[in-house]
């Protein structure tokens, strides 16, 4: 019996909706985006497998260890792959197969927020000066974009008065509350993956890729495939827990490409942010207004 539940884990983890899932879904969610991306600046576009082809070009490239790196520079890498591919599994599962577990919102959270941790981490230890301005900016953001992020949770959790994502799934009803905090979650989410307005630690322009400086080959691959995949979770974060995400599988796909076309206009229509401009957006902004969500959401009970 331990063996079958085992067997069954890995199934979950590895091939569906884990690891395979996950990959194939990026891949297809990449083409989208950087295809609308193409059409709204009046290009073709890249064909479907682009972004392929572009991770398994970073395979066969030599990977060059900084002279002053330490040990997290590559385990960092693996350890933010591997937390988002644990947070996918969670979601889709709970998406596909109705299973999850008391708490597993919160573990998800959490998930999603191990890839900034070890991108800060990794470049840490580069011991490059450009790392640390991206590193610090990182930094900045994460303590930005966090405390609106978590408190916009909060509307769908006492909505449904409870901590299983299932539950908030099946339970939870759209109202005003709700749309302000999805929309709070989405501009986010968005900050967490590192796509423009909020490329500021990246930002190639100012500081030649910043925190990626110092990557090179199939750990930056390994980065930029879990940047992809947390791209990829966005808008079935936000359908699942805001929109009743199980209701019906073709609205389910229709109101994910809704979302993932908005955040592909957002972010080509919007200029990078400096790092104090995305503090007062977040702090000023944001956060009042997720306390305004939660306020509805209490008085509407």
């Amino acid at each position: 019996m331990l063996e079958v539940g085992l067997l069954n884990s890995l199934f979950l983890y590895l091939i569906f909706p884990g690891l395979f899932f996950s990959f194939i879904l990026s891949i297809l969610v990449g083409y989208i985006d950087r295809k609308l991306t193409a059409r709204l600046q009046y290009r073709e576009g890249p064909p479907l497998l682009q972004n392929l082809y572009d991770f398994f070009k970073l395979l066969n490239k030599e990977v060059i260890l900084p002279e002053n790196a330490n040990v997290l520079f590559i385990l960092s890498p693996f350890i933010g792959f591997a937390s988002i591919i644990l947070a996918s599994t969670i979601l889709w599962t709970a998406i596909f197969f109705k299973k999850g577990f008391v708490g597993d919102i919160i573990v998800l959270i959490y998930l999603l927020t191990i890839p900034s941790l070890m991108l800060i981490l990794g470049a840490s230890s580069s011991g490059n000066i450009i790392a640390s301005i991206g590193v610090s900016r990182e930094i900045k953001m994460l303590l930005s974009y966090e405390l609106p992020f978590f408190t916009a949770l909060l509307v769908p959790i006492l909505q449904t008065k409870s901590f299983k994502l299932l539950d908030i799934i099946q339970n939870n009803v759209v109202s005003l509350a709700n749309i302000i905090s999805a929309i709070i979650v989405i501009i986010s989410l968005q900050a967490k993956t590192g796509i423009v307005p909020f490329d500021a630690p990246e930002a190639e322009t100012e500081i030649a890729s910043g925190i990626l400086i110092e990557y090179s080959g199939f750990l930056l691959g390994l980065i930029k495939l879990t940047k992809q995949i947390l791209f990829s979770l966005i808008p079935a974060f936000v359908v699942s827990i805001f929109f009743f995400g199980d209701r019906n599988l073709i609205l389910f796909i229709i109101k994910y490409l809704t979302i993932l076309v908005l955040i592909t206009i957002i972010r080509n229509t919007n200029p990078r942010l400096k790092i104090n401009q995305t503090l007062k957006f977040f702090w000023y902004g944001m956060f009042p207004l997720s306390l305004i969500s939660v306020i509805l959401c209490v008085i509407s009970k």
